[in-house]
C-alpha cells in the first residue's frame, strides 16, 4: 500500500503588527475568539484551552442560524514566536472526534503557521495539509484546492482588524 501525499495550500498574509503579537493571538484564548471564525456573523465559544505542545482545545463555532459546529486541535509544535503547528478535528461538545460533514473530506488536516517580521510587518505562511488521506479524500481535497482561501481567508481579515484594535 503506497501513502498518498497531497500537495499542501499555502496562504500567505501580511500584517501590520509584530510577530510576537501575531503568534499570542494564534495562542492564546482570550485572542483566538476575536477572529478564528469564516466572517463576522458566527460567534466563537472555547470550552477548553491547554494551548502548548502536547495540549489541545475544544470551541464551537455558533453559526446564525443556531446551529454549531465543535472543533477539537491538538497542537504538536508552538516555538514562540515564529512556529505553530497544529492538527484540526471536526468533535462533538466532549471533544470525541466525528467525521467530517463534507462527504470524503480529509478526516485529519494539519496546519503549520510559520512567522517572521521585517521592519514591524509580519509575514505569515499558512500551510494546510491533509494527513494520511485515503484516495477518496485526497481526490475532494483537491476538488476544493480552489475554496481553501475562503474559510481561513475570512478568519485572517478578521485578524487584521483584530489586531489593528490593539
Amino acid at each position: 500500500m503506497s501513502e498518498i501525499i497531497v500537495e499542501p495550500s499555502i496562504l500567505t498574509r501580511n500584517f501590520d503588527a509584530p510577530m510576537r503579537l501575531i503568534y499570542e493571538a494564534w495562542t492564546q484564548e482570550n485572542h483566538l475568539c476575536k477572529w478564528q471564525v469564516p466572517n463576522a456573523d458566527i460567534v466563537c465559544e472555547y470550552k477548553s484551552a491547554d494551548i502548548r505542545a502536547g495540549g489541545s482545545a475544544l470551541h464551537k463555532m455558533i453559526m446564525p442560524n443556531g446551529n454549531e459546529m465543535w472543533l477539537l486541535t491538538i497542537y504538536q509544535e508552538l516555538s514562540p514566536y515564529d512556529t505553530i503547528v497544529f492538527t484540526q478535528y471536526q468533535s462533538n461538545e466532549n471533544g470525541d472526534i466525528m467525521p467530517p460533514p463534507m462527504p470524503n473530506w480529509p478526516r485529519e488536516i494539519q496546519a503549520t503557521i510559520k512567522l517572521s517580521e521585517k521592519h514591524g510587518v509580519t509575514y505569515m505562511q499558512f500551510i494546510w495539509q491533509p494527513i494520511n488521506p485515503t484516495a477518496e479524500e485526497a481526490e475532494a481535497w483537491e476538488a476544493s484546492r480552489s475554496q481553501h482561501g475562503k474559510g481561513w481567508g475570512g478568519s485572517f481579515e478578521l485578524l487584521a482588524g483584530y489586531l489593528a484594535k490593539l
